[in-house]
């Protein structure tokens, strides 16, 4: 007699493999945490014109990474009502946080001060490190 939809064994085997899904995919988060962050700073201290090239290259190997986990892919057996979901994503609520802490707490003209500091630093940076390089070195 054939399975019907969603049979046990078929329940079982999917409850494990998320299980598996599960690991890997923590385990991808727990490497992309450090890789992100040096990638970031590498990227910020060695160019000056594209500061966000490596970290933005493990973001897309993090993607890929994320179709071939294929964690949630077994929702599509879900046979309920489609779950619709139009709220805001998780970066809408960052951002809208953030303008509302800096609205609050935070001088504009002194964070104005604060990043033009900062971007000075980095480019007194960029320029000790790219003097290191040879000329066909530098990017």
């Amino acid at each position: 007699m054939p399975e019907s939809i969603n049979s046990r064994t078929e329940v079982v085997r999917d409850t494990v493999v998320l299980q598996l899904k599960l690991i890997v995919d923590g385990l991808r988060d727990l490497a992309l945490m450090p890789l992100c962050f040096f990638a970031a700073l590498l990227g910020l201290i060695l160019h000056r014109e594209q500061p966000g090239r490596y970290l933005y290259r493990i973001l897309s190997y993090g993607r890929i990474s994320e179709k071939w986990i294929g964690l949630f892919d077994d929702a599509d057996k879900d046979q309920m009502e489609p779950i619709k979901y139009e709220g805001k994503n998780f970066d809408e609520m960052i951002q809208k946080t953030q303008t509302a802490f800096e609205s609050k707490y935070i001088d504009p003209e002194k964070k104005d001060l604060l990043l033009k500091k900062l971007n000075d630093a980095l480019n007194d940076i960029n320029g000790k490190m790219n003097t290191k390089k040879g000329p066909s070195e530098q990017a």
